[in-house]
């Protein structure tokens, strides 16, 4: 499957076209009875569709859908789809995304049993999950394509291809320029599948322990047993036919050498099939693109001063001819080198403008644009080696430019000596020096005193020496040496040895108000000598507390109204002491942003947001103007405070309130949201 060229009215591709070289266009007419589309899925249904004011948030290259009963008298639902939409649903220019689409619904089935599902993109195996109700069901979403807005090529990573069609060989035909009526079940050919009888998997099919007992479309094939399998042959299908090819311009760059005019560089793409492109604009002759497979070039003399402000590529093969409007810009030439033993980047860069001579600058390795002089060299001084840099002209073009690197290897990191913090210490005590903070690859460490009372040092030739602090009071230095690559080096350390002193006293900081989810810090202080902190949760809801060993500690307050209690406990050479500080959830904000129930596929569409700002919180729907009514579904809440429920073959339905309340896990609640229903 290939995509085809951007349309410039909404920034789509114009098509998609499959193996068999079936090409499938957007439909967004709502006044064409085959495109899925209504005037109620406009923002303003008496206007006609115009992007993005009033676009539909979605539509099809292609669907393709299939309905059953199961033997509960429940409902069966496959959705094959090449679907368009946006990243919030909303349409945007830059927010629009394709993406394939194998959607499979069943209820009514046995929990915890083992259904297999044919359909013509496949075969899927599922185990029934319980419904709650005593029922099992199937609830199954595949969707590949972009969800970042363009990269419509992913889509061609879905099962979604080769397209299915109306069988032929059935009457009644397909509508002219059709793949199928999406209003008419119909046979269908197109499945690039085969099942076990040899037969092209043209199907929707689901084996299951007794989903065909009682069922209206338990299997006829011969060889199944039909109270295990149902299966039907009639599928709707939408898919309008592309008459067009379309054309995109992925570069026009021109070259001007004196103010009597220059050549433009015209590149093109449409389809591989053999097309008719021609460029025109002010200045220019109209001239044909000479190509194949797909892609298109001319080079176009202009005249004038200047090359024109823009150029229409036109496809005349395309009836109505489809246009390409762009802008022409002089194309860089330039090569980029660092050197690591001079820490200088060279920078060499021209413009196919000689005439114009427009300015360059090099930007996008972090330390702000830099204007290449007019000789066209460039060097800056760096203590790095970018992986490329974007060199801009005044004349509207842009390169990037792999940066290549010459010079000598880096050298490993040099040893570094650190005895760690000074100390104080009561006499007598136990004192254990700390190397461990040392850096680089080190062979040896060495420790010697330098001044004060003398003592023995237990495991000089370690890390993290020890000794016994004098029977009086002193100040004793000590030194480190390391030694290994770049060695040695030293650094040194003061103990501070006291009769005795104060014990210290804790601060644990004042008592907070958060929200929910929030990253919370813990600030605590402390007067006197110190030489350790410890944060310990005493009370509520366990958290993971970060840095817990300092006087700043954090953690994320959980999704939940709750108190939480913490102690902070220093340590000093005068003993220890303790403080503690309470926080305590805000109350969570709700909002419902959309309430919606399409009765025409049984689709709930229900989305909002809370203040709650970690993912783990869920929202439960009810059906009805209090928490008293039907649990519709539970959802939760993502790292943005959002959430969704979206489903369609729902079998629940809206009741006479036509209204939903909600309640959150994190304690908010909001009753009697007007539910909006549409056909």
């Amino acid at each position: 499957m290939t995509v085809g060229p951007i349309n410039a009215f909404d920034g789509f591709p114009v098509w998609y076209k499959d193996e068999n070289g079936l090409r499938l266009q957007l439909n967004v007419d709502p006044t064409d009875p085959y495109s899925g589309i209504t005037p109620a899925d406009l923002p303003n249904p008496a206007l006609p569709v115009s992007f993005p004011d009033n676009y539909p948030a979605e539509a099809f290259y292609f669907l393709a859908e299939a309905e059953m009963t199961t033997g509960t008298g429940e409902r069966a639902r496959l959705v094959l789809a090449l679907e368009a939409a946006f990243v919030s649903e909303v349409p945007r220019d830059g927010d629009q995304i394709v993406f394939g689409r194998v959607r499979i619904r069943i209820f009514g089935l046995q929990p915890n049993a083992e259904y297999t599902v044919t359909h013509p993109y496949g075969t899927d195996t599922f185990i029934a999950e319980p419904d709650g109700e005593g029922a099992g069901e199937i609830n199954f979403t595949e969707d590949i394509g972009g969800l970042n807005g363009g990269e419509f090529e992913l889509a061609l990573n879905s099962r979604i291809h080769p397209f299915l069609k109306w069988d032929p060989n059935v009457a009644p035909l397909a509508p002219e320029g059709y793949i199928g009526d999406p209003n008419v079940p119909h046979p269908i050919t197109g499945s690039a599948f085969v099942d076990p009888f040899g037969q092209p998997q043209n199907i929707f099919r689901i084996e299951g322990p007794g989903i065909g007992i009682g069922s209206p479309d338990r299997s006829t094939t011969p060889g199944l047993d039909p109270d295990n399998y149902i299966e039907t042959r009639l599928f709707t299908i939408l898919g309008k036919i592309s008459t067009i090819s379309g054309v995109d311009v992925p570069r026009v760059t021109y070259t001007q050498t004196d103010s009597s005019g220059g050549l433009l560089d015209v590149f093109a793409v449409s389809d591989d099939t053999a097309q008719s492109i021609s460029v025109s604009g002010d200045g220019i002759d109209t001239t044909l693109l000479q190509g194949i497979n797909g892609r298109y070039f001319a080079r176009v003399a202009f005249t004038g001063a200047r090359p024109p402000a823009s150029i229409t590529v036109t496809n005349l093969s395309d009836i109505p001819n489809s246009l390409k409007e762009a802008v022409p810009v002089d194309f860089i030439t330039a090569t980029a080198t660092f050197d690591t033993n001079t820490q200088i980047l060279t920078t060499v860069a021209s413009s196919s403008d000689i005439t114009g001579a427009p300015a360059l600058s090099i930007s996008d390795f972090g330390v702000g644009d830099i204007i290449i002089p007019a000789n066209g060299v460039s060097t800056v001084n760096l203590t790095f080696a970018p992986a490329q840099v974007t060199i801009n002209s005044t004349g509207g073009g842009s390169r990037n430019i792999p940066v290549a690197v010459t010079g000598s290897p880096d050298g490993p990191i040099p040893v570094t000596a650190d005895a760690g913090p000074d100390q104080t210490v009561i006499i007598n005590s136990n004192v254990i020096l700390n190397g461990t903070n040392s850096t680089g690859s080190i062979t040896s460490y060495s420790w010697n005193q330098l001044s004060g009372t003398s003592v023995a040092l237990n495991g000089a030739d370690t890390v993290a020496p020890s000794f016994i602090a004098p029977a009086s009071p002193a100040t004793l230095v000590f030194e480190l040496t390391v030694d290994g690559e770049g060695g040695p080096s030293s650094d040194t350390v003061m103990i501070t040895v006291l009769e005795s002193t104060p014990s210290p006293i804790a601060d644990a900081g004042p008592d907070q108000s958060v929200q929910q989810g929030a990253l919370v810090t813990l600030t605590g202080s402390s007067t006197g000598i110190v030489s350790s902190y410890q944060w310990q949760q005493i009370t509520g809801t366990p958290v993971q507390l970060s840095n817990s060993d300092t006087s700043i500690a954090t953690f994320r307050f959980p999704t939940q109204q709750a108190t939480l209690t913490f102690q902070l406990t220093v340590q000093g050479p005068g003993g220890t002491s303790s403080a503690t500080v309470q926080v305590t959830s805000v109350p969570e904000n709700l909002t419902v942003t959309r309430a919606e129930y399409r009765s025409g596929d049984a689709e709930w569409r229900i989305s909002g947001t809370s203040n709650v700002l970690q993912a783990g919180a869920s929202i439960s729907i009810f059906i009805g103007s209090s928490l008293n009514g039907t649990l519709l579904a539970q959802v939760p809440v993502d790292i943005l405070g959002e959430w969704e429920y979206r489903v369609e073959g729902s079998s629940q339905l809206p009741d006479q309130t036509r209204a939903i309340s909600i309640q959150s896990s994190s304690g908010g609640t909001l009753q009697n949201i007007p539910l909006n229903i549409r056909n």
